[in-house]
């Protein structure tokens, strides 16, 4: 920090700006996580507040321009076609979409583009993340969204809960979120019915 303030126009000041920026990201989540497992443990559930008053096209464009902040070399190409209000929470989507973008630039390969997909069709909302690199096993997709679990590929940063979380904010929506991972892509897609 003192290099920081000492030297705000260098280039060691960027690289220590950009390294606050993905630690506050990843804190940010870490306690969004930590806080609803918490309350889903301790009997409360995962509660949501669902309108539809408020667009949420916004909402996925400020997680997208979050995490492309933190990673300014990862490209996120993104096409958000939501024709029909969704009824949903849109902080928790957020969340649901800050989970599944961040695990795809973290575990995809850097040198290609992640792809997002937010579309309603029908009174359906769907919400697609894909991305490219070492697909995951087929024994870590059977426990892919449990809680503690980061399938084959451990790391240092988060806790394993993303996933579960991620899965749990779809559930409490009366949605699906599904994954598929082969040699192609690895994609996360979430379907929620706009009747529920």
């Amino acid at each position: 920090m003192r290099v920081l303030l000492k030297n705000p126009d260098t280039q060691k000041a960027q690289e220590i700006i950009l390294a606050i920026r993905k630690s506050v990201l990843r804190m940010a989540g870490l306690v969004d996580n930590i806080m609803d497992f918490a309350r889903g443990r301790l009997g409360g559930g995962l509660t949501v507040k669902r309108e539809a008053k408020e667009p949420l096209a916004p909402v996925l464009e400020q997680v997208i321009a979050e995490l492309k902040s933190a990673w300014p070399g990862v490209t996120v190409e993104a096409e958000i076609d939501i024709q029909e209000p969704v009824n949903c929470d849109r902080g928790k989507i957020g969340q649901l979409f800050s989970n599944l973008l961040g695990n795809a630039i973290m575990y995809g390969d850097q040198g290609r583009p992640v792809r997002v997909s937010a579309r309603t069709i029908n009174g359906v909302f769907e919400l697609a993340v894909t991305n490219y690199g070492v697909p995951i096993s087929d024994k870590a997709m059977d426990n892919l969204f449990k809680p503690y679990t980061r399938g084959d590929r451990p790391s240092q940063q988060g806790l394993g809960l993303g996933l579960y979380i991620a899965s749990q904010i779809a559930q409490a929506h009366g949605g699906t979120l599904k994954a598929s991972s082969n040699l192609e892509e690895t994609r996360f897609v979430f379907e929620m019915r706009q009747g529920h």
